[in-house]
């Protein structure tokens, strides 16, 4: 290693050589005396008589006696002309890649400068804890610094693991073994890794019509074929998906809350579900990222709790409870399938973050996280029923079609009406409303908006409301030109 004024002399003299290569100082031209620029520079003059000295020993200036230090005119290296970035053959993808890059992994971008209102799906952010949590993260950072200069755990901190467990089995009635949790950088990540390690390229899979868009998203990427089967007002037509593809290899389902319609599985189709895949020796992937915001009802349990032959894979994430940016989800795996999850997990990205996942296990710990849960489930519902007044009185373009729970709904619009001219017209005012279409693998079956509520204000009601059937009037004038 250099000393420090080994180091601030190299600093230097690769300045100066590189203003003599790009002509900033020319051939022939003096430099600036030593007392000088080492006055300019802030270090010692004799850092500079040295790297003087560096320079002429390299030939890039010569010394005059009594005159001065002067840029070589015949330097021993020339920099680099610019160019322009090179089109190579790096940047064209294979087959496969161009076939990722094509599956849609969200109804739209959304632009961050656009604002949340009536993002559908997504947690309030002024209501996050952010006290309770930077008390929690100054907790566990001094005991982690031991740990920062490994990798964490593929399979996640054993103490969140333990706090996911105790979570579940008092809030969802789902007793699970820790060592059969794995952590992950959210659902979307467990739904890839499931996916990877139980479908070949081409197997036909079960998926909800509509549905769970980046879900879908990860099983096409993993080569699996998706098999619209439709989805209702009771969650995804098990007979209907044994009708149409009684052989599939998974199906992916949301059985307390398809998105985005809403749907929860009764129990007659929660048992067919799982007597099927039985008879198919299928997977079950059960997607339950939102059930603790049930606003009709009881919350219903997991399908997982009914499984006795270890077929369904339980996939659960912070996203909605906490923020989405923490990237925190879990997998409760069959024993069987763990140490493939974990190996694939290994591979992936060798881990989520262990600050994180340690700042939430002890959140968690302090039993923090179900009372944030009860006031966040709380200030939604004043939130949703605000909405819901508000587009009755204000908004009648649209029929607002409110879901038994999640974080959005669906705005019916009438069918002849432009959706995306819809989305467009609300987008430039700053609603970032969904469209309906996006969510169906097969032909839509009616055009709407996917509307959320949660990051909307209940002073805000009004205003939205009125801004969205002002959007709405102008693709009405489009479909009527």
């Amino acid at each position: 290693m250099l000393a420090p004024d080994q180091t601030r002399q190299t600093a230097v003299f690769d300045h100066l050589r590189h203003s003599i290569l790009t002509g900033a100082l020319p051939g022939g031209g003096r430099l600036p005396p030593s007392r000088s620029l080492a006055q300019e520079l802030g270090v010692a003059r004799q850092t500079v008589v040295l790297a003087y000295e560096r320079l002429a020993a390299e030939g890039y200036v010569r010394g005059r006696t009594g005159s001065g230090t002067y840029v070589a005119a015949d330097l021993p290296d020339q920099a680099p002309a610019p160019t322009a970035t090179p089109v190579t053959a790096a940047a064209v993808l294979s087959a496969r890649g161009a076939r990722l890059a094509e599956i849609p992994a969200t109804a739209f971008a959304r632009d961050p400068a656009q604002g949340l209102l009536l993002a559908g799906g997504l947690p309030a952010p002024d209501l996050f804890p952010v006290k309770a949590w930077a008390r929690c993260a100054s907790r566990v950072m001094k005991p982690l610094v031991g740990e920062l200069a490994s990798y964490p755990p593929p399979q996640g901190l054993l103490l969140l693991r333990e706090q996911i467990a105790a979570h579940l089995a008092s809030t969802r009635g789902l007793v699970a073994d820790p060592g059969c949790i794995v952590v992950t950088a959210g659902t979307q990540q467990a739904l890839r890794t499931a996916a990877d390690l139980l479908l070949d390229p081409g197997d036909p899979v079960w998926v909800e019509d509509p549905g769970y868009i980046a879900g879908r998203g990860a099983l096409l990427a993993s080569g699996a074929v998706v098999v619209p089967i439709p989805s209702d007002a009771e969650g995804i037509d098990v007979a209907a998906g044994v009708r149409i593809a009684p052989n599939a290899r998974l199906a992916l389902v949301a059985p307390s809350h398809a998105t985005p319609l809403g749907g929860a599985l009764p129990i007659g189709r929660r048992l067919a579900l799982l007597e099927w895949a039985r008879r198919a020796n299928a997977w079950v992937v059960e997607d339950d990222c939102d059930s603790e915001f049930r606003w009709e009802g009881k919350p219903l349990p997991p399908l997982a709790t009914l499984d006795k032959a270890g077929q369904v894979i339980y996939c659960g994430t912070f996203s909605k409870t906490l923020a989405p940016a923490l990237r925190i989800g879990f997998a409760i795996v069959p024993a069987p399938l763990v140490p493939a999850f974990v190996r694939l997990r290994t591979l992936a990205d060798r881990g989520t973050d262990a600050f994180t996942q340690a700042t939430l296990a002890e959140f968690m710990r302090q039993g923090l996280l179900s009372p944030h849960i009860r006031k966040m489930r709380t200030e939604y519902a004043r939130r949703r029923e605000a909405l819901l007044a508000a587009m009755a009185r204000f908004a009648p373009s649209a029929v607002a079609l409110a879901a038994p729970g999640g974080l959005h709904m669906v705005a019916r619009l009438p069918d002849d009406m432009d959706e995306a001219a819809a989305v467009r017209a609300c987008r430039m005012r700053d609603l970032a409303v969904a469209p309906l279409r996006a969510y169906y693998p097969g032909a839509p079956r009616m055009k709407g908006l996917v509307v959320g509520f949660a990051a909307t204000p209940v002073p805000m009601a009004n205003e939205v409301a009125k801004r969205l059937e002002a959007a709405l009037a102008i693709a009405a004038r489009i479909a009527t030109a």
